[in-house]
């Protein structure tokens, strides 16, 4: 089909109808201009081609509940630039709160101390992890361990991305769920994908893994 010709009403209701020639028409025509619109942005090619990954693959995730009442590029770059500010407020947090996360890490027990010791966490952290399922284990590793990037894991297995943004995002929550109870609760609630991955990048730098 010649996805040239068509209005774009009709494109986009060939995408929400799932048709994926038409979502990859989109994704070629509109990619390399939100790539420089997000560089713009985050002033980092890499971060800037994670997240027009994530712009294109949640606008195909969830094509069926698509509404879009300008055009198709003011659709895009809105979402876009707001999937880009939460990126900037999430990675702000992380660097404001990383250290304070590790001192504030307690065991809502009866330690004495009331301080959870770094060797008793990664044990746990590391069984927990080990206990995800293998494909899922294996996408969170390379993620947090190999540090690649998204693109880089889904090239290395043959799968697509937005399958490692799922998969990672599942092990995030399945790891947060088996830490309940060995981290301050107050910081959970503030994010807790964003807190199990500060624990691992700073049991990281300690060489605790």
């Amino acid at each position: 089909m010649n996805f040239e010709n068509l209005e774009e009403e009709a494109l986009i209701d060939l995408v929400k109808g799932g048709d994926r020639f038409a979502w990859e028409y989109i994704t070629k025509e509109y990619y390399q201009a939100i790539l420089n619109f997000i560089n713009g942005m985050v002033k980092d090619w890499e971060t800037a081609e994670e997240l027009v990954q994530d712009i294109f693959v949640n606008f195909w995730s969830k094509r069926e509940s698509l509404n879009i009442n300008l055009s198709l590029k003011a659709y895009l770059y809105r979402s876009a630039r707001n999937h880009t500010l939460n990126f900037i407020k999430r990675r702000n947090f992380e660097r404001d709160y990383q250290k304070g996360v590790a001192e504030r890490m307690v065991i809502s027990s009866n330690d004495t101390e009331d301080t959870y010791h770094f060797s008793e966490l990664e044990k746990r952290l590391s069984e927990a992890i080990e206990e995800l399922p293998e494909k899922m284990k294996e996408i969170f590793k390379m993620s947090r361990f190999e540090d690649l990037t998204y693109k880089e894991i889904a090239d290395a297995l043959d799968i697509p991305v937005r399958t490692v943004h799922y998969q990672i995002g599942l092990a995030l929550k399945q790891l947060r769920e088996k830490l309940k109870g060995h981290v301050d609760p107050s910081l959970m609630a503030l994010e807790g994908a964003v807190v199990i991955g500060l624990i691992i990048d700073y049991l990281l730098q300690l060489n605790l893994f």
